[in-house]
């Protein structure tokens, strides 16, 4: 390794919601970044047009096994856990209190997501005076966000296979109709019946959902963004002269390298975020962050076999999610107020090497996805190189609430509702590196940079003040546009040059 090493002047880690949007809005801003992201390009159609060379192919036939997990985490592994598959699709953190599923990609969750684009169910979410940060003034970012996307609400004349508001049009026990606010959705609603199919937790090879590489990565490259597949930043060390070196895994070339970086923005996933900020305290490269780990939620997700068995039905059609709907109120015929709940079908079941019997009963099923602003109470910690997760269920009163809107959908279909109650998981985990005034209570600033840590900031679910209770993909990319508009201002304002004279052993 050269004793010298070309510093860069920011780097951004991650390439989901928090870093793709980062990332974009800093090359608007004119900044020279880099971007690593510990995923593969995925072989998608974007990818294909761009030239992109190196793809790694989404779990579907040949590829399932061997593309469908990448890493799996565990409180008996050490470090970074058991990896499967290099280039899998997915990450599986098996914890006590509870299991998180993330992914593995450049676009992050964007690939795997239902194409919900929504806002916090709570109007005053970002109301936080003592972090100096307005509700008012978010909105423009979740706007800005929304229009990236592509997002709108589906319309009848979509037509739309399996949509909630004509599926329980006519039926006494469920209701959809305008009461119950449908979501604005990032996908290809043409009426193309290809795009009905496989474009939703398996990816989208088509690119009838729109995902942060086809929407703001490849767009930013043609504009100077520098994108490093492939690299896992696994260590940030603060300098004494200004900036912090990263220690990367090169997995493409098989090779550590060593990075320095005037800013660095962590978007790496919430338990990745939060794995290196304990790893590098751990090691000494950082220090402080006496709230590292608290305020940890996984946004009250809760999710249950519906077995249907309806005869004729293929509930794999239609969009990522049906949609949304509730309990239908007998005296008002109105929905009933409750946890937000959405109906899924196994969508992209016809990529998978699966015997055709079992794909028959699967396309006569559907799940249900219910979630609700839990407390966001739990701690994440560090305990001899390993995350580990406390999270008490009963702490949090949404989770109780779903587990009975889930038994009353049961009693009025007259069909199974099954869940795996004592193992719950989340796909949106958040917070443990929370916004806050003071760094007694939070790890973040209203700027995103971490307390005691000059040029070092958070840009995703890690730094959520409390869980939004919806989809948080806008969220998250709200408070990374926020994040990364207030750096583009310091930088103008303040510039700091990459010292050239800069060593490394």
């Amino acid at each position: 390794m050269p004793a010298a090493i070309q510093p860069h002047s920011t780097i951004v880690i991650g390439s989901g919601f928090g870093g793709a949007v980062a990332a974009s809005t800093l090359v608007d801003a004119g900044e020279s970044v880099l971007l690593l992201e510990r995923g593969p390009w995925r072989d998608t159609s974007a990818t294909r047009e761009a030239g992109i060379d190196r793809r790694a192919p989404l779990p579907a036939g040949r590829h399932a096994l061997t593309g469908l997990i990448h890493r799996i985490g565990h409180r008996r592994l050490s470090g970074l856990g058991w990896r499967w598959s290099r280039r899998g699709l997915f990450d599986i953190h098996l914890g006590r209190d509870m299991t998180v599923v993330a992914s593995n990609s450049v676009g992050g969750g964007s690939h795997v997501y239902s194409a919900m684009n929504t806002r916090p169910e709570d109007g005053d979410y970002w109301e936080r005076p003592e972090a100096g940060i307005r509700a008012a003034d978010m909105d423009k970012h979740y706007q800005w966000m929304l229009e990236r996307m592509g997002a709108r609400q589906a319309r009848a004349e979509d037509r739309i296979p399996n949509w909630t508001p004509q599926a329980f049009a006519n039926t006494t026990a469920f209701v959809a109709d305008d009461s119950v606010p449908q979501p604005a959705m990032a996908i290809r609603m043409d009426g193309q019946q290809e795009d009905y199919a496989n474009n939703s937790f398996f990816g989208s090879a088509n690119g009838a959902k729109m995902t942060l590489d086809r929407a703001l990565l490849l767009p930013a490259m043609e504009r100077g963004l520098e994108v490093a597949a492939e690299h896992e930043c696994l260590s940030l060390w603060r300098l004494a002269d200004g900036g912090y070196r990263l220690e990367v895994m090169d997995y493409a070339a098989r090779r550590r390298r060593y990075l320095l970086a005037d800013r660095v923005i962590l978007a790496a996933g919430t338990l990745n975020t939060l794995r290196l900020l304990f790893r590098s305290r751990a090691l000494g490269g950082l220090g402080g962050m006496p709230a590292l780990g608290h305020g940890f939620a996984g946004n009250g997700d809760c999710v249950a076999w519906w077995a249907l068995n309806q005869e004729g039905a293929d509930f794999t059609r239609g969009t990522a999610t049906h949609g949304r709907f509730a309990l239908r109120d007998p005296r008002t015929g109105k929905a009933q107020p409750g946890p937000n709940l959405s109906r899924y079908g196994f969508n992209g079941i016809d990529t998978l090497p699966l015997p055709d019997m079992l794909k028959r009963r699967l396309r006569r099923d559907a799940l249900l996805v219910a979630m609700g602003a839990d407390q966001a109470d739990g701690v994440a910690s560090w305990h001899r190189g390993r995350l580990r997760i406390r999270y008490l269920a009963d702490n949090s009163p949404i989770l109780a609430d779903i587990k009975a809107l889930f038994a009353e959908v049961a009693r009025r279909s007259q069909r199974p509702v099954r869940t795996l109650s004592d193992l719950p998981f989340t796909v949106h985990p958040l917070g443990g590196a929370r916004l806050a005034g003071t760094e007694k209570d939070g790890v973040v600033d209203g700027s995103g940079q971490v307390f005691g840590h000059p040029h070092l900031y958070v840009a995703d679910a890690a730094a959520l003040p409390a869980a939004p209770g919806t989809p948080p993909s806008m969220t998250i990319a709200a408070w990374s546009r926020h994040v990364a508009l207030g750096l583009a201002r310091a930088i103008q304002d303040h510039p700091i040059s990459a010292n050239e004279n800069r060593t490394t052993a």
